[in-house]
Formats: structure tokens, C-alpha cells, sequence
């Protein structure tokens, strides 16, 4: 088999991206396992340029844009995904020469049998090195929305939104905190391992194990010598990878044994697993969703945690209905939802959203609130989550359920959650939760909890 670097197997990934209209983190997996050949390092380095260049693609695209003395989009697109991988080599990943860079890219192309445009790549890579502090950007004190947008490759409408909402000094966390890598945070399973032997032991493999921020059953991997998954603490089921936000949610809901537990949109089972750990493996939890590969992700971390109380079921929120009928003691509601919270992770995503989405699920997410509240028994409680940031999408769907089912009262987080929670939370006076995405902390999340009137 053809021997392939890292940067020309991201020039791949990256055309397919944007020819195919591909998400990056599918193309990039399904073109490392045609080359299985490449050595860890390379594949490192090209998942590194693959999620760096679309992380900062609008800045890419805009300096290129002044160096060149044609439209970028005039360009072959292998040769603008070329100068895009330079560039970015340039500006975020200083530890590489900048000869070796430029003599990359020019090589790459020779490479191609786009072999004639070789000198205008050196020739851009290098104007850019003789003119760089003499691009132009928007001034910050002048035109902040049109800067943040530019320095984190964000579009303007969503910042636009999270001003309205947060104000400007927030809504530039959440724009900085979307556009850095994501963090590796792991959940120990508590009915199989102990924190400091799953601890002890990754750092024996060469880990950099840092304690979560919110709770004691997070852990947060600095520096993974392999892949997670690849360890035996893994496949023996010891801990499982999940942001720590996302693990306030089943605290929230604050499960006890011996009860029955709906988790109505459950997949890929993070939410639910947690939940059956919560009340030690003991009564029952139905783990819900409508795609059959989706509920087989649930069956198959329910299997590796080895948790025995995790029933999966296939089928519609909005129908849902329990086996035997009757009412759950608890009811999830983790709703579909436009992901703005938790844009680090999906590093393309926040290109190809747009605002009727949000209109678009809000309804959604209503309509399977209103099955959900048929669902708790009287006295029981439902909790309702997004990883979204959206006014629509979260405060505004609580004062609905509260207009609308006057019967449910909003119970609140304080009387489940850490208080170390409240510095990360946009407003920590309020009943719910919303935390907002944080370089020193979790994605961002909503959740609320409501108590059913006996």
C-alpha cells in the first residue's frame, strides 16, 4: 500500500469535508482505517491539522484572502486545502520549522498533478511570512462582533445571539471556550472500580491525570500516550468518556435503588449508565431512542460497564410508553438540541447551523415534554437537559411546562449539585442550571429539575 503523511491524509479528509460535504470527524475515521499502515504519530499529527484547520477556518480563509492576488475560491481545492494545512502549521504550531512547512506544502503539491501550481503555494506561504504583521484585522474596540468572529472562526449570528443573551464580556468566553480542544474528561464507574486504582493506574500507562472540576468520579487526561479506549481499564469496563457537565445531569436527577428510571433520548448511553451506577446498578432504568445503531451504542456500553439494570428500547420519545405500563419514579428529558454548548467537540458543526434549526427544535423538544410529564408517577420528579446554550431551547421550554402542567414545580439544584458548580453558571440565583462553556471547566449545559405534585 501507498505510504501517505499525516498532511497529505488531512489534505484528504479536508477535500472530502468540503467537496462531499462530509463531518470531519467521519471522514477523518473512515480514511484512518484505509490506512491502517500509518504509524500513531502520523495519525496524530493528521487528526491534529484535520480538526486545527476546521476549527479556524473563517481566519485561515481570511488571511489567505489577502495574500493571494485571485479568490481562494478560484483555487483547485486540493491546493487550497493544502495552503490551509500550512498556514495553519504557521500560526498555531510554532515547534515546526518554518522552512519545513513551506518545503511540505511545495513538495505536496509537486506531489499532485497539480505539480504547475508548486511556486504560487511558495509563493503565498512565503508572502506570508514577509508580510504577516501587516494583515489587517477588525479592530476589537471598534467592531468586536466582526473581531471574535474572525479570531475564532465563529459565525456572527450565533455571537450576535450570545450578546443579546449573555452580554459581551460572556458571550466572548463561550466564543474562546467553542473554539479550543476539547478535554478528555473520563467517568469512573463506581460499581466496578475505585477512583485512585483507575487513577494510579493511568498514570502507570504514562497518562497526565488531572481531578475533575465538579465531581469526584471525573477525571480529566491531560496527556493520553494511546488511545482511552485501547486500555484494559477501558475494556474491563472501569470508566467510561464523558464530559463533566454532562455527569451533573444524572446527580441532578438524583436516582435512588430499587426505582424505575426513563431516560427518554438515551444514546449513546452516557446519561443513562451514569444514572444505573447512581443507584448501585439496583431497579430499573429504559434507555430510549429512535435508531436501532443508536441503541445498540447503549447495549454495548450497558454490556462493558457490565450494568444489569439498563433496559435499551427503540422507538419515539413522543410514544414512548413503559413495558408493563404504568409510571416512572424519575423521567430524563436529555432533548435533542441545536449542541451550541458543546461546540469544541464538533468542531465543524457551528458552520453548518442556522437559526431556524433552533426554532426547528424547540418544537421538538416540547413535543416530547409533553409525553414525558404523562410519565412521572405523582410525587416523582423530570428533569429536563440540553447541551445547547439557547434562550429558546432551554429558560423559555421551562416557562412553558411551568404554564402549561401546573402540577410541576421547579425544584431547585441546590439541593443536589456541588456548590462549587455556581462560579461556572451564567446566573447562579436561578432554580436551573445553565453552565456556560469554560476553558477551566465543562461544556456547556442546561438542565432543570421539576417536581410532579402527588
Amino acid at each position: 500500500m501507498t505510504e501517505v503523511s499525516g498532511r497529505q491524509l488531512a489534505q484528504q479528509v479536508l477535500d472530502r469535508v468540503e467537496s462531499d460535504n462530509a463531518y470531519a470527524n467521519l471522514a477523518l475515521s473512515e480514511l484512518l482505517r484505509q490506512y491502517p499502515q500509518i504509524d500513531q504519530r502520523e495519525r496524530a499529527f493528521c487528526t491534529e491539522l484535520v480538526y486545527g484547520v476546521v476549527r479556524n477556518l473563517l481566519k485561515l480563509d481570511y488571511i489567505l484572502g489577502r495574500l493571494l492576488s485571485r479568490p481562494l475560491k478560484s483555487l483547485k481545492l486540493p491546493i487550497k486545502n493544502i495552503l490551509r494545512i500550512a498556514l495553519y502549521q504557521l500560526i498555531y504550531l510554532p515547534e515546526i520549522p518554518e522552512r519545513a512547512v513551506i518545503h511540505s506544502a511545495v513538495e505536496q503539491v509537486k506531489k499532485s498533478k497539480y505539480t504547475g501550481l508548486a511556486g504560487l503555494v511558495n509563493g503565498v506561504l512565503r508572502n506570508y511570512l514577509r508580510n504577516r504583521g501587516e494583515i489587517i484585522f477588525p479592530d476589537p474596540r471598534k467592531d468586536r462582533l466582526s473581531y471574535l468572529s474572525l479570531e475564532y472562526s465563529t459565525p456572527e449570528w450565533l455571537i450576535r445571539r450570545w450578546v443579546d443573551q449573555f452580554g459581551l464580556d460572556k458571550a466572548e468566553q463561550i466564543v474562546q471556550a467553542g473554539n479550543e480542544r476539547a478535554p478528555l474528561t473520563i467517568r469512573i464507574n463506581r460499581c466496578r472500580a475505585e477512583i485512585s486504582r483507575v487513577c494510579n493506574g493511568l498514570i502507570d500507562l504514562g497518562f497526565q491525570v488531572e481531578s475533575g472540576v465538579f465531581l469526584p468520579e471525573a477525571l480529566v487526561l491531560k496527556e493520553a500516550p494511546l488511545p482511552i479506549e485501547d486500555t484494559t481499564l477501558f475494556k474491563e469496563g472501569q470508566l467510561i468518556i464523558q464530559d463533566e457537565s454532562s455527569m451533573l445531569v444524572a446527580h441532578l436527577v438524583d436516582p435512588k435503588p430499587g426505582e424505575t428510571i426513563i431516560d427518554l433520548c438515551a444514546a449513546p448511553g452516557g446519561k443513562s449508565t451514569h444514572l444505573a451506577e447512581l443507584m448501585n446498578d439496583h431497579g430499573r432504568v429504559f434507555s430510549n431512542d429512535d435508531h436501532p445503531h443508536k441503541i445498540e451504542l447503549i447495549r454495548k456500553n450497558a454490556e462493558r460497564l457490565q450494568l444489569r439494570s439498563i433496559h435499551p428500547c427503540l422507538g419515539d420519545a413522543r410514544d414512548f410508553q413503559l413495558p408493563d405500563g404504568g409510571w416512572a419514579d424519575r423521567v430524563l428529558v436529555d432533548a435533542p438540541c441545536s449542541g451550541t454548548g458543546v461546540l469544541r467537540r464538533r468542531v465543524d458543526a457551528k458552520y453548518r447551523k442556522k437559526p431556524e434549526d433552533i426554532r426547528e427544535l424547540a418544537v421538538l423538544q416540547r413535543q416530547i415534554l409533553e409525553r414525558a410529564v404523562q410519565l412521572v408517577k405523582p410525587g416523582g420528579c423530570l428533569v429536563y437537559s440540553t447541551c445547547a446554550l439557547e434562550w429558546e431551547e432551554d429558560e423559555a421550554q421551562v416557562e412553558w411546562l411551568l404554564h402549561r402542567y401546573p402540577e410541576y414545580q421547579i425544584e431547585d439544584y441546590r439541593q443536589f449539585l456541588p456548590e462549587r458548580i455556581q462560579k461556572f453558571l451564567d446566573d447562579p440565583n436561578q432554580p436551573w442550571v445553565k453552565v456556560l462553556p469554560n476553558s477551566r471547566g465543562g461544556d456547556g449545559f442546561f438542565m432543570c429539575r421539576f417536581k410532579r405534585s402527588e
